[in-house]
């Protein structure tokens, strides 16, 4: 009877695990990226855009001030539009963001942004924003 129990957990527990990996979302739950859908009319994402910009920016100000000392003032990129999103589950949700911006000549110009947010911390923190050399879009 107790090894009947044991096969019985054993195939629950087997079935359960095939189910997990197979499933679509499951890629989301294992740590798989995973695309935004809407992002044009996605407002969280579109914020999110905005904050790495404006993250991005404040650091090239911190930066420019530690290098010259009397600076006349900085010249920040300014947030267009999130083009792309992928999400993936972390310690947190990490979200990797192909946003396009004007440089203050007036030229749009794509940066990647990598950003990880965890709710339960109150935390959001800019891990990335390069420039796209050859843009997709």
């Amino acid at each position: 009877m107790a090894s009947m129990l044991k096969v019985s957990l054993g195939l629950s527990l087997l079935g359960f695990l095939v189910i997990a990996v197979m499933t679509p979302s499951a890629n989301a739950l294992l740590g798989g990226k995973s695309d935004v859908p809407n992002v044009r009319t996605n407002m969280e994402i579109q914020q999110l855009g905005r904050y790495c910009v404006e993250q991005f920016n404040l650091r090239e100000q911190s930066e420019e001030r530690n290098v010259i000392a009397d600076t006349a003032g900085s010249n920040p990129l300014t947030f267009s539009r999130v083009v792309s999103a992928r999400k993936q589950v972390v310690a947190g949700t990490k979200y990797y963001l192909r946003i396009k911006v004007t440089q203050p000549d007036g030229s749009s110009r794509m940066f990647d942004s990598v950003v990880v947010i965890q709710p339960w911390l109150h935390s959001k923190r800019l891990i990335g924003f390069t420039p796209v050399d050859s843009p997709m879009y």
